[in-house]
C-alpha cells in the first residue's frame, strides 16, 4: 500500500481546497482541524557495502515540515521539531554494513510555524553521508575575503578556517591543506596548518593567504573561486571538500548608500517565500535556478528571503547566477527581534 514518491515531496499541495482552512496557508486541508491529513510516513530501503564498516554513517535532512521522527532498522535515531533547519543523525551504530537497511520517517504537519504556505512532508533533500572517523564537520569550512579598506584595491586576503571532528578514542594528528582555484581553473594560492584533534573531540584550524588582483563577484559578473580543503591523518587523506566563494566588498554609507565593490549600487529586489506554483514547498533544484533567472530578466539584482533559512540549492543558484541575498529570519520569544 506504500506509494512511490520522489524527494523533495510536499503532500499539502496535493490536498483539496477547503474554505475552513487558513487562507495564508493556501486553503489546503492540512493543519489544525484536519488530523486525518497531518501525518505522513516515508520509508526507504537501501544496501550498504561491507566496506563501509569502520566509517561513520550519517543521515542529513535539509528540511521537513514539520515535526519529524527518524527510525533506522527499527531503532529510534532522533527527532527534529523545526520545519526549516537542517539536522544530521549519526546512524553508525544501527547501520547494517554488508546488508539491507530500512529508514522510516514520521512527519507531523499538525502545527504551523508561520502565517504563509509551509507545505507538509520531506520537502528538501535527504543525504546519506559516509565519512572517515576523522572528518570535516558539517558546515565546517568557513572562507571569506578582506581588503585593507572597503574599496577592493590591491590583493585580497582570503581567511580560511576548517573544523575537524575525531570519533576515535585517541588523539589524532591532522594536516589541513587549502588550495584556491580561480574562475579560469588555475590555482592561485595554497597553504596548510597542522594540529592534534583530541579523542572524541574537535579542533578548528585556520590560515590566510593573499590573492593578487582578484576577479570580483557581482550580480553582473558572478565570478566564483573554489576552495579545495583536504584533511590528512598521519599522511593519509581522509576527507576532501570543495567550496565555492566570491571575492567582493560591501558597505553602507550615510551619504552614498549601499556600496558594492567600492561603488554605489542600487538594490532592486523582491521578497519571496520559498514555495512555488504547482509544487508547493518541494522545489526541484532546477526550479531554484529558473526562478533566479526569471527575476534577473525583469531587472532584479537582489532577493529577500522570507522568513526562514533558505535551501542550500537556492543560495548556490544566487552565487552562480549573480543575485544579492537579504537573508531574513525571526527570533521568537521574549526578546524577539528581526535579524537580517
Amino acid at each position: 500500500s506504500w506509494r512511490r514518491v520522489d524527494l523533495p515531496h510536499d503532500w499539502a499541495i496535493e490536498m483539496p481546497f477547503d474554505s475552513h482552512t487558513d487562507a495564508s496557508h493556501g486553503y489546503r486541508a492540512v493543519g489544525p482541524g484536519f488530523p486525518r491529513n497531518n501525518i505522513g510516513w516515508y520509508r526507504k530501503t537501501f544496501d550498504l557495502p561491507a566496506s563501509d564498516q569502520g566509517r561513520r554513517i550519517w543521515l542529513e535532512f535539509d528540511g521537513a515540515f514539520r515535526d519529524y521522527t527518524v527510525f533506522v532498522n527499527g531503532w529510534f535515531v532522533g527527532r527534529h521539531a523545526s520545519g526549516y533547519y537542517g539536522v544530521r543523525f549519526d546512524v553508525t551504530d544501527v547501520a547494517n554494513c554488508g546488508g539491507s537497511n530500512v529508514v522510516a520517517v514520521r512527519v507531523d504537519a499538525s502545527h504551523t510555524e508561520g502565517w504563509f504556505y509551509e507545505g507538509a512532508g520531506i520537502y528538501r533533500h535527504v543525504w546519506l553521508v559516509k565519512t572517515s572517523p576523522i572528518a570535516i564537520e558539517p558546515d565546517g569550512v568557513f572562507v571569506h575575503s578582506t581588503f585593507k579598506t572597503a574599496v577592493p584595491t590591491g590583493p585580497a586576503t582570503i581567511h580560511l578556517e576548517t573544523a575537524i571532528a575525531n570519533s576515535f578514542k585517541t588523539d589524532r594528528n591532522v594536516k589541513v591543506s587549502w588550495s584556491i582555484v580561480a574562475p579560469d581553473g588555475k590555482e592561485v594560492a595554497s597553504t596548510y596548518a597542522r594540529g592534534t584533534v583530541p579523542d572524541s573531540g574537535r579542533i578548528s584550524l585556520a590560515s590566510a593567504v593573499d590573492v593578487g588582483t582578484p576577479g570580483l563577484w557581482s550580480p553582473e559578473s558572478p565570478r566564483l573561486y573554489k576552495l579545495i580543503t583536504t584533511v590528512a591523518n598521519d599522511g593519509t587523506v581522509v576527507d576532501r571538500k570543495e567550496t565555492e566563494f566570491g571575492i567582493r566588498t560591501f558597505a553602507f554609507d550615510a551619504d552614498r548608500g549601499f556600496l558594492l565593490n567600492g561603488q554605489p549600487y542600487l538594490i532592486k529586489g523582491t521578497c519571496n517565500h520559498q514555495d512555488h506554483a504547482g509544487v508547493g514547498a518541494a522545489l526541484p533544484d532546477a526550479l531554484q535556478y529558473f526562478r533566479i533567472r526569471r527575476l534577473k530578466e525583469i531587472g532584479m539584482n537582489a532577493y529577500r528571503t522570507a522568513h526562514n533559512p533558505p535551501t542550500p540549492e537556492f543560495l548556490e543558484a544566487c552565487d552562480r547566477l549573480g543575485m544579492l541575498v537579504m537573508d531574513e529570519c525571526r527570533l521568537v520569544g521574549s526578546d524577539a527581534r528581526n535579524i537580517s
